[in-house]
């Protein structure tokens, strides 16, 4: 047997004995996909992640806190997150740099988006009790767009007398009018509205009129169909201040209906007999007796209308308890209800515990649920309770509710388990029947100005199949520095390496017999890497990078698929390896309660041969800091890379992405923006004259990079942009046939 061989099996039964002394943490069914490092989001802004399906992209929003990674130059910024679903890649845009006298961190100030018919994506966001401004940026695909400002005090007629909050984006094309509804005047939902989709904007009017108890007039959940018509699930107040019940009722043709149909408010665009929530449908009273217990202060947390004209929502309620008030001692029985509009009445499903607060002083917070768009059978929680046996978890799970008769009954899967951390707030995006996007986010969260987490998710394709992983071992015969050069280390031994600034050679752990590991004893920075891995077979694989992490502790690699596309990955929101994943086992548990996690790094398209390369770096930066390196708890242990087969369905193999088997196809460069280099990918449908050329905005030619005859197939090249000036630029593919243009952003 070779060395590496009866290495690998020793320490497969070593595995396998320590296993039973240690327990398996961070289980996901999916897979796990990070798609911001630092970042969370509240349940009043939507739509907080939008599909664009002309452009295969998935724009999610969320704000960053100082406790995080990036420490508190990130404190505060409300970040937008483009992500490929051709590519599995993402681009962090800021929206707002956070600054502590009004976008300090909160996590209310999360951004709501839309996405344009003209392709443009809006995005909308206002400070939690900041001003009385909504701030706004359209985004073109190549650049943000400058910052615009609609304030409310000098726009209303008369002014508003309170802060504006939260931001809720619809389009509606039947009356060629975009909403955005915020909290604000009188305490109440104001809307702002426009009829350029979003390029210019008027004070619209107020929704609903109540009579002031406590600080605000309700809290609303909307939800549309993008055609004719708005939801709204609303309380009449805060459940700390009131003993509140559920309404609904509707937006069309800038009127409010109840329920029924019934018209409520003839003109939503003025401040003339303005509605109660009394003059809307009573969904759930408070005081409802549900199996034996009393109902008490409900919330909501989630609102859909279906394509047959039902109505859905998840409300949260207190059980046995109204006791009213701000006293961090009251610490109520929290529980999920399910309520249905069939057409005629509403009805109410008991669906189970949600646990208690997330924090003290905000007695009603709860990890909420989400509705599926597209599919009224299936929904979401995220309790400390398995619904399927009422056993308590001590850390927010996911869980997946199937129901085959109209919400009456559920069954449970659950899609995290065992995790160290919270899963907090699930939403799923409106896209098709086909595909779901399940996100939410992770990590500590002791407010909603204080949080440690991460924004992470799963893209269920049902028309999709991926293959066993394949894991490959990094070592010095496929690994190297990033720049190319030959990676040295230091060992190898069974000890923890110096803090001298270079990689350490660790035996006695990992698969191949060993890791490669950074900061053990103490801060450093070791080089880049990179691993290259040669493929057999022509097609698309998902690509993950595989190190080891302590559930205790806060271990991690930065990791992607170019040398400036890697991503910052914490244990906290990477998954652990399944023992089944692989083609072969793998040694996933070691000594010091260590496993093995992955890190997804995104999806390749390659030809027969072709190479994946994966760029692998450590980062020792204590969290919440900006330059302070630690050793042990921040350590790196990187062992190799895992890949996977994709077979591809309708979901992303579509005219327009560089994949074989298509017409000419050109992707979007990546990164971008970017700066030295970014890699353009484009596919030929069959051989001859190919040019590749890089033009500024004014159309001057900036750089030939193909100019020849190729073969039919996928092909990438690389662009240096380190003489270019900052800004947009053009990249365009020419075939005798075909001509196909893109834009890129180059930032100094």
């Amino acid at each position: 047997m070779k060395k590496n061989a009866f290495l690998a099996a020793v320490l497969a039964v070593m595995a396998t004995a320590e296993v039973f002394s240690q327990t398996a943490s961070d289980r996901v069914s999916g897979n796990l996909i990070q798609f911001n490092d630092n970042g969370a989001w509240c349940w009043y802004q939507d739509e907080r992640a939008v599909i664009d399906t002309a452009s295969k992209k998935l724009i999610l929003g969320s704000d960053a806190d100082g406790s995080g990674v990036g420490g508190s130059p990130r404190d505060g910024d409300v970040d937008a997150v483009v992500f490929d679903l051709l590519t599995g890649l993402s681009q962090r845009v800021t929206l707002r740099e956070g600054d502590p006298s009004i976008f300090y961190s909160d996590d209310h100030n999360a951004p709501a988006f839309l996405v344009r018919p003209d392709g443009k994506y809006l995005g909308m966001y206002a400070a939690h009790f900041g001003d009385t401004t909504s701030h706004y940026r359209i985004y073109d695909g190549g650049s943000g767009g400058a910052e615009q400002v609609f304030n409310w005090k000098l726009r209303r007629p008369g002014g508003s007398n309170f802060q504006t909050t939260y931001s809720n984006l619809h389009y509606l094309s039947a009356e060629g009018r975009t909403y955005n509804f915020v909290r604000g005047n009188n305490k109440s939902p104001n809307s702002m509205v426009s009829t350029d989709l979003g390029t210019t904007w008027s004070y619209g009017g107020q929704l609903t009129r109540n009579a002031g108890v406590g600080y605000n007039n309700g809290y609303y959940r909307y939800s549309g169909n993008g055609v004719d018509r708005i939801e709204f699930l609303f309380t009449d107040y805060h459940p700390r201040d009131y003993n509140t019940s559920i309404y609904h009722g509707y937006i069309k043709n800038a009127q409010s209906f109840r329920t029924d149909g019934t018209l409520v408010d003839a003109n939503i665009l003025d401040t003339l007999n303005i509605p109660t929530p009394a003059d809307f449908t009573l969904v759930f009273p408070a005081g409802t007796v549900v199996q034996g217990d009393t109902m008490y202060r409900c919330w909501n947390a989630d609102v859909q209308r279906y394509s047959d004209g039902t109505i859905a929502a998840i409300i949260t309620a207190r059980a046995n308890n109204n006791e009213g008030g701000s006293s961090t001692l009251i610490s109520p029985d929290l529980r999920f209800l399910y309520c249905r509009y069939d057409g005629s009445s509403w009805s109410y499903t008991y669906l189970g515990k949600a646990g208690l607060k997330l924090y003290a002083s905000e007695q009603d917070y709860t990890g909420l649920g989400a509705l599926h768009p597209q599919d009224p059978s299936t929904i979401y929680l995220s309790t400390t309770y398995d619904p399927r046996n009422n056993a308590s978890l001590g850390v927010h799970e996911i869980f997946k509710g199937v129901t085959a008769d109209n919400g009456a009954s559920w069954s449970w899967t659950a899609i995290t388990s065992n995790s160290v951390k919270d899963n907090l707030r699930p939403i799923v995006p409106s896209w098709n029947s086909d595909n779901t996007a399940l996100l939410w986010w992770r990590g500590s969260y002791s407010s909603a100005q204080t949080f440690n987490a991460a924004v992470v998710g799963i893209l269920d394709h049902r028309l999709e199949t991926v293959g066993k992983m394949t894991y490959v071992d990094a070592s010095t015969a496929n690994t190297t520095l990033s720049t190319g050069a030959p990676l040295t280390t230091t060992g190898p031994d069974a000890n923890g390496g110096p803090a001298d600034g270079q990689w350490h050679l660790r035996t006695n752990y990992g698969n191949g017999g060993s890791v490669l590991t950074s900061a053990e004893l103490g801060g450093e920075n070791a080089p880049a890497l990179r691993t290259s891995v040669v493929i057999g077979a022509a097609g698309a694989y998902d690509v993950w990078a595989n190190f080891w992490a302590n559930p205790t502790a806060d271990w991690r690699i930065k990791a992607g698929l170019s040398s400036a596309g890697v991503q910052f990955f914490r244990q906290m929101a990477c998954k652990e390896v399944d023992s089944a994943a692989h083609d072969a086992p793998l040694v996933l548990a070691g000594g010091g309660n260590t496993f093995l996690y992955q890190a997804y790094v995104g999806r390749v398209r390659l030809l027969a041969g072709g190479t994946i390369d994966v760029y692998v770096d450590d980062d020792a930066t204590q969290t919440g800091t900006t330059g302070t390196l630690i050793g042990n708890t921040a350590r790196t242990w990187y062992d190799g890379v895992s890949y996977a087969r994709v077979e591809e369905g309708g979901t992303v193999s579509v005219a327009g992405s560089a994949a074989p088997g298509h017409e000419l196809a050109l992707n979007q460069n990546y990164p971008n923006p970017f700066n030295p280099s970014t890699r353009i990918q484009y596919y030929l449908p069959e051989g001859g004259r190919t040019r590749v050329e890089v033009f500024d905005i004014l159309g001057r030619l900036v750089a030939t990079l193909v100019d020849g005859t190729q073969a039919a197939g996928l092909h990438a090249v690389s662009f240096d942009g380190s003489r270019l000036s900052s800004g947009i630029y053009v990249y365009r593919l020419s075939t005798p046939e075909q001509v196909i243009s893109k834009r890129m952003v180059f930032v100094r």
